[in-house]
Formats: structure tokens, sequence, C-alpha cells
């Protein structure tokens, strides 16, 4: 496989064309266009070129032309191109360089100046590129842990009560929409999207002061006394304390709004709920939201002292005031999300968090102006809404996610119940499920020639899941980024018994 960098010289003089690459020397590996047109077939063709040297008087389409193009389809921050031309007038290279070249180089060529030119711009990208990788997989693997904290909080929670274990993420999921729709109709709440992503994430604190609270009160199947009452709504109270003694610094904006959400979840717009009977505006919007998501929730989830109520019902004894007054508008929010609340109900909707969560931490991090912005916050987006949509589209599967970069596994059922979890690059994945050589040899011959164009392989194996060996159909898709040259970045996929 060539190993050398690619470098697309854009001129319809073969002669120019010929002259460049005998200065530059066989340390590259060459593509050649005759005009715009073509030069932009090639780049299609050719994902990953590392520089272009672009004329700008060509047939059919121009340099220029060209530029406008990359910048149209924002090429042009992944491809560095250098403007090679017999033109030195101000203006041609002030427009050059607005259209977003690194360099010019006029003719005649000097030799020493071409390969000196061509050596910085690509070595300038490679380490850009490098640093780029670097806080990619930096920014994936905090959003990964993310995800395992929130879920070990679930099953801890789960573990010591009767609620669903899928409550907290529930919240979360819900607390988001809610927010977004509340932004969108209203300007009473002006919020940024770090503001979202961080009453989103607080939210997953709201009941943990529920450990706190005896098992026999939590558990408890019929209805609770007077005095197990009071203690159980001492757990707003406890989960407040509990963020308090952690010794956080206390003008951290996380830890201030999971305080507000652990203290006042329970208060209500008409002043009548607790701990400290807040009314209306009092009550912090973050509060408010998870208030009446968690009510939502409440009512759709079975207890062991309650059956489930369906959707419709649920939403209408809230809009009713059957379960304590709330916000107006958070009630219109209500009313209008209830069908994407439906979905949530019917696991048919996915939580959509890995796209908010780095899209805001992409965007921090690349703020900085210092920091090359090669397209890196889209990338990262693309990666993970790509990876949202298949599990959408495969849901009610079993299913399989792999992080290449951090080595990080789960296999879930259809239920979503975590099988196996493991962060470990080396872990044997088929060999803990019991999967034969011959078919290990396969996968991973298939796996080495999927590629950006072709990521998808399906296989049928025989394994032993859950404790029943019998055939499945294996089906794997590859994910794949332009920030990482060496191979795909993770792997999602799913697999069904053969009937």
């Amino acid at each position: 496989m060539d190993k050398r960098q690619k470098i697309l010289i854009v001129d319809d003089s073969e002669f120019n064309r010929d002259m460049l690459k005998e200065i530059l020397g066989e340390t590259y590996n060459y593509l050649e266009a005759e005009n715009g047109s073509q030069a932009i077939q090639i780049m299609g063709e050719n994902p990953g070129t590392n520089l272009m040297l672009l004329d700008i008087n060509m047939p059919q389409m121009n340099g220029f032309e060209v530029l406008k193009w990359m910048n149209q389809s924002q090429c042009m921050d992944e491809t560095p191109v250098i403007m090679i031309s017999s033109e030195d007038a101000v203006d041609t290279m002030r427009k050059a360089y607005e259209l977003g070249i690194t360099d010019y180089i006029t003719r005649p060529f000097d030799s020493v100046i071409v390969k000196k030119r061509v050596q910085n711009t690509l070595g300038l990208y490679m380490k850009q590129k490098h640093l780029i990788n670097v806080v990619y997989d930096q920014v994936y693997e905090k959003e990964e842990n993310n995800n395992i904290m929130i879920r070990i909080l679930s099953n801890v929670l789960g573990s010591r009560n009767s609620e669903s274990r899928e409550h907290i993420l529930h919240i979360k999921t819900a607390t988001e929409m809610m927010l977004r729709q509340l932004v969108k109709i209203t300007d009473a709440y002006p919020m940024t999207e770090a503001d979202i992503s961080l009453i989103t994430t607080a939210s997953s604190l709201h009941d943990i002061g529920k450990i706190r609270i005896p098992k026999e009160i939590l558990n408890k199947p019929g209805r609770l006394t007077d005095e197990e009452f009071r203690i159980m709504k001492t757990h707003s109270e406890l989960g407040a304390d509990m963020i308090q003694d952690m010794h956080f610094p206390k003008d951290n904006s996380l830890v201030h709004v999971s305080w507000e959400i652990c203290r006042w979840h329970h208060e209500r717009w008409d002043g009548k709920g607790y701990p400290d009977g807040l009314k209306g505006e009092e009550i912090p919007i973050s509060a408010q939201v998870v208030s009446i998501v968690d009510v939502y929730d409440a009512l759709t989830s079975e207890r062991c002292y309650k059956k489930a109520f369906d959707h419709d019902t649920a939403i209408q004894m809230i809009l009713d005031g059957q379960c304590g007054q709330f916000n107006p508008i958070l009630l219109k929010c209500l009313k209008e999300l209830s069908l994407q609340l439906s979905k949530m109900l019917d696991k048919k909707m996915d939580d959509n968090s890995y796209y908010r969560e780095v899209q805001r931490l992409s965007n921090e991090i690349l703020s900085d102006r210092s920091l090359p912005n090669l397209n890196y916050s889209q990338n990262v987006v693309k990666v993970m809404q790509e990876k949202i949509d298949f599990f959408k589209a495969n849901s009610g599967r079993s299913s399989i996610d792999y992080n290449a970069i951090s080595g990080q596994m789960i296999i879930s059922n259809g239920k979503q119940q975590i099988l196996c979890q493991r962060n470990n690059p080396n872990f044997n994945l088929f060999k803990e499920f019991g999967v034969n050589e011959e078919d290990v040899q396969h996968i991973q011959v298939l796996l080495h020639q999927t590629s950006v164009q072709n990521k998808e392989i399906s296989v049928q194996i025989k394994a032993k899941v859950e404790n029943v060996r019998q055939m499945y159909k294996l089906k794997l898709h590859t994910l794949w980024s332009p920030l990482k040259k060496d191979g795909y970045i993770g792997i999602v996929g799913y697999f069904d018994t053969v009937k």
C-alpha cells in the first residue's frame, strides 16, 4: 500500500505539471487534473488528498471557481491549497487568500521555494491533524465515560428500590426534550447549548437522596403511612446535602444546578410542593423541568405500589392538575411533545445525548482560535449521528457498541440489558461468546475489507448468548472519520437468531 502523501496538481499545462513533479521528486504520490471540473471529480474519488497545487486560469472551471466549490462543500478545511500562477497582481493574490488558500507561488518556479512551501504546508497540517486526533480521542472517551457513569448510577438506584432502572435515562432524555421545546417557544428562559447540556446531565442526580431512605420504605408495596411519607419526602433535602458535602468547588455550574434540582424537583407552581414551599418563578427552571418529567415517568412506569398508566392518561392527568400545579409554559411544552414522549415510553426513541454532548464539547474545545478547526466538530457529530441512526433503525435487537479508540465495548440484549461490558483493547469478544476460530478469522477478514464506501458486513455464526447456544445472524457497521487515516474508529452492530 502506497503510504506517500497525495498531492493533486491542477493545471491545464502538462509541461507545468511535469515540472512541479520533477521539482518535488518521488517523495509524494501525484494526482493530476487539466481543469477545475476534473479536479473536483478526482477529489471525490480520492478522499484524504493531502495537498492541492492549483492554477488560476484554466478552461471549463478556473481556480477561483474550484476554491468557491471547496468552501461550499467544506473541503477547504481538510485539504490545504497552494495557488500556482504567473499572475502576481496584489488583487489576485488577495482574492485567493480570501477564498482560503494556504500559500501562493508565482511562475517561473524556484525549485527551493516550491519544495520548502510544500513541505511546510504538509508539515503544519500533519501536526494539526495529530492534535485533532488527540482531542477527538479525549472527547470520545469523555462522552463514553459520562454515559457509563449515568448507567452505573441508574443501576445503583434501581438496585435499592423498585423503580425502573431506566428511570434516570428517561428523565435525562425527557429533560433535554423539554428544554429544547422551551427555548423554541419562548424567550423567557434564554439558554445556550451548554446550559441545556448542563441541566440534562444534572437531571441524572435528581433522586440521589433516595440512597439514604430506608429500603423498607422505598419498596413498600402499599400506601405509605404519614410518617413514612414524611421520611420519603426528605430524599430531596438529603440529595442536596450529599452534593453540598462532597467538597466540590461551590461555584461549579454542574454542582450548583445539581443541588437545585435535587432540592427543588418536588416544588410546585402554586407553592404546595416540598421541601421549601417555593412558588412560581422562585423555583429554578432546571428544577421545574425535571419536576414535570419526573411526574410523567412516574405515572407511566410500574411501581411496587401501582400499575403504570398509559401515555394519554398520564398526559391528561398532568394537564388537569391531578399531580400538582406546573408552569403553564411547561404544560404547553409537554402537550406539544406528547408524540415524542410516547415514543420514548415505547422505547422506540434513542437518547441523542451523543449528538448534543459531543457537539457541545467539540465547540467548547475549538472555541480557542489557536486550535486548528478542520471541520472537527462536524466530523464528531456526524459519526455520533451515524451511530444513533444505526441503533434507531435496529431498535429492539441485541446490540454491539465497540469503541476502537478506547477499547470499550458494550453488548446488550433486545431489552437493553447489558450482557457484556469491557474496557480492554485486547479483549477477545468472540471467545467470550464461544465463537469458533474459523468464524472469527472470517469475520476479521471481512472487517479488514471494510472502508468508508463499504462499511457493513453480515455473517451467520454459532454463539452462546444468555446460556443458549444457537445460530445468529450478525451484522456489523464500521464507523469512520477523516481525522483517523489508519482504520475505523468503532463498530456498531446487532445480532438476531436465525429462524
